[in-house]
């Protein structure tokens, strides 16, 4: 049976690039279990954010089959930016 999913829109991917600030070399499963997303829609976002060069994947060692995700150092910039935008939101309210 195929597995339905969206396509995650550009304010969800900013989302995904700030978890992944947080905890950079992350596993794939942890980013879908935390998003509560299906497999598919975050795997799609993700390829999407490392063919544009915000993000870098690596293979786990002992586990290759385990895609670790971190932040390019074009992905660090745009979270930077997220953080101070949070920052700013939060000195608002």
């Amino acid at each position: 049976m195929k597995e339905k999913y969206r396509v995650l829109g550009e304010t969800e991917q900013y989302i995904l690039l700030y978890l992944i600030s947080i905890k950079e070399g992350v596993a794939v499963k942890e980013i879908y279990e935390e998003m509560k997303l299906s497999p598919n829609s975050v795997t799609q976002a993700l390829n999407k954010l490392l063919n544009e060069g915000f993000l870098v994947e690596k293979r786990e060692e002992v586990f290759p089959r385990k895609r670790l995700i971190y932040l390019s150092e074009k992905g660090r910039k745009i979270a930077q930016l997220l953080l101070q935008i949070q920052e700013i939101m939060k000195s608002n309210q």
